[in-house]
């Protein structure tokens, strides 16, 4: 894989980058005269899943009637029933924040749901066997820092933990379980997607979707069952500021899904990363936060990891030029040959380990 920034990996990353940042502006803006919400939350991620699905379907539709091509596996039940696990993933870990802000306050749980960085780069070597240069894993790491510090309070919180005492140490450890399992459910789909590299990205959208439904249609009964037999399933979703939230909802996990086709999973983490920065500064204009110095260095972190990330092996190792090798069943690999001696490798020392 090349860098995040290359023309065919580019527009995925900006789309998904560009989702992510509306994403919380628009539900700030959807939220009713008391902080709350007139709509069911769960019920808008339904809504959500629901319209991925029919979006995804009616892609399909124009896809096969343009050209044919093979749609379902030899083995289409097995299949079908692999794009389960990270829809379960999902549904889990967004039941798990519940528990989580029960015992941590929100600012811990922000800094600590940093750590999905770190464990996205470790899973991503170990899951998908790809290879990443010490500059990029140090590159992770001022990814993490940076978005860690902008969400440092600009004061000292009346209270550490979600009571007022300390943070209790089952709250820590819950909030590090559900970066985890955020880092696998990626990483599985991302595995799922590019595990038939020629099926299409729609018809392997419809599978993860339904069983999102599914997942997403039991969180609305066990949380808001009884509040939509009385009033319905879509009440409050005729202001328009709601329906804005489930299709933004809706584009960004198209968009993030043909980022982990067509790209990666660090190339998410970095449009996350990108979209916060985006948001925060976005915040400062239509609601007037302030600009704190964590905003700065966090906004100074996250473009020097970005360009760390994306530095060219050759650029690392002076006197040597990039040989492309797309043999590999696991990508695109790169070595690096002396200038002047084509024939002639450098060390294993000396090797730039393959981008992913």
């Amino acid at each position: 894989m090349g860098s995040m920034f290359d023309p065919a990996q580019l527009p995925y990353t900006v789309a998904a980058a560009t989702f992510m940042s509306l994403q919380p502006i628009l539900v700030s803006f959807s939220k009713n005269a008391a902080g709350g919400f007139d709509y069911s939350v769960p019920a808008s991620t339904m809504l959500s899943e629901l319209l991925k699905l029919i979006i995804s379907a009616v892609l399909l539709i124009r896809q096969r009637a343009q050209q044919h091509f093979q749609l379902c596996h030899e083995q289409a039940l097995g299949e079908f029933l692999t794009y389960m696990l990270p829809a379960l993933i999902y549904f889990v870990n967004n039941n798990c924040l519940f528990f989580i802000l029960q015992a941590v306050d929100p600012t811990t749980f922000q800094l600590l749901s940093q750590m999905k960085t770190i464990f996205t780069g470790l899973l991503f070597r170990v899951f998908l066997h790809r290879k990443l240069t010490p500059v990029q894993y140090l590159a992770l790491v001022t990814l993490t820092c940076g978005t860690a510090c902008s969400q440092l309070p600009s004061r000292a919180p009346s209270g550490s933990g979600a009571r007022g005492g300390s943070t209790p140490l089952w709250g820590v450890a819950l909030s590090i379980f559900s970066s985890l399992l955020s880092a696998l459910g990626g990483i599985y789909s991302e595995k799922l997607l590019k595990g038939r590299p020629s099926a299409s990205i729609h018809w392997q959208n419809i599978q993860l979707y339904v069983w999102g439904v599914v997942f997403n249609a039991l969180g609305v009964w066990m949380k808001d069952s009884s509040a939509l037999k009385v009033d319905g399933l879509l009440i409050g979703f005729s202001d328009s500021s709601a329906c804005a939230v489930v299709l933004c909802n809706a584009l960004n996990g198209l968009a993030i899904s043909a980022v982990l086709k067509y790209a990666d999973n660090i190339a998410r983490v970095y449009a996350h990363a990108i979209a916060m920065m985006i948001t925060m500064l976005a915040c400062i204009h239509l609601f007037g936060a302030p600009v704190t110095p964590q905003l700065v260095l966090a906004v100074v972190l996250v473009a020097t990891s970005t360009f760390q990330y994306n530095i060219p092996p050759r650029l690392l190792v002076p006197g040597t030029r990039e040989l492309i090798d797309d043999s590999s069943d696991e990508g695109v690999s790169v070595k690096l040959i002396r200038e002047g001696t084509p024939s002639e490798p450098i060390t294993d020392d000396d090797t730039a380990p393959v981008r992913g």
